[in-house]
């Protein structure tokens, strides 16, 4: 197994892969923290060999450093799921499928998925794949933020950058069924009242 980290633009982004499989990303301000993200998340123990990034990690990290901008990301990165639980695989590739400029709650991914809010809750904040599953746009049946890994100040400016001025929310067809997504200035809108009277 093999982790890479690069900075790019003041932000550290990091892949753990094995045999071209990428196995977990993450991103953040310091690159050690990055790395023991990284190996937490693979529960491994020790030093890790670091390498030159091959297409597949070039890619990988170009998907965060899009996501990141608020862009989104055309390309399609495989992500190797086999090591996580049959119901955790189906909230991935479900929230994976949220467009830029839209959230969805706890709830509506509990739905589609044909579980309970809380075992998707669970599944958001052991993703071992952020940003490029976009477990950020994932917030409460009020729309509020919810929880985040990296920090609710991150899953914000995150969810900022994606707004694409969208007015109505709408239902999407997913692998297990069927989404409803809410325009993500709907959640901005309810947080910048909050946030002048209390900051994150």
């Amino acid at each position: 197994m093999e982790i890479y980290v690069k900075n790019i633009d003041g932000v550290w982004f990091g892949i753990a892969s094995e045999e071209h499989r990428v196995l977990a990303t993450t991103f953040g301000s310091d690159e050690n923290d990055v790395i023991q993200s990284l190996k937490e998340t693979l529960h491994l123990t020790g030093p890790m060999k670091t390498s030159v990034p091959s297409a597949l990690e070039e890619k990988a990290f170009s998907a965060m450093k899009r996501i990141r901008e608020g862009k989104g990301t055309p390309d399609n990165v495989s992500l190797c799921m086999d090591r996580l639980p049959t119901y955790t695989q189906c909230v991935l590739r479900t929230v994976s499928q949220i467009p830029v400029g839209y959230v969805s709650s706890y709830g509506g991914v509990a739905e589609a998925t044909g579980g309970g809010a809380r075992a998707v809750g669970n599944a958001m904040a052991k993703n071992p794949f952020a940003p490029i599953v976009p477990c950020h746009r994932v917030v409460t049946s009020s729309l509020g933020l919810g929880g985040y890994t990296g920090g609710l100040r991150v899953k914000y400016d995150l969810l900022k950058r994606e707004k694409r001025g969208y007015t109505e929310a709408k239902n999407i067809q997913v692998e297990s069924g069927t989404l409803k997504v809410f325009p993500v200035e709907f959640v901005l809108g309810k947080l910048e009242k909050l946030l002048a009277k209390r900051p994150l």
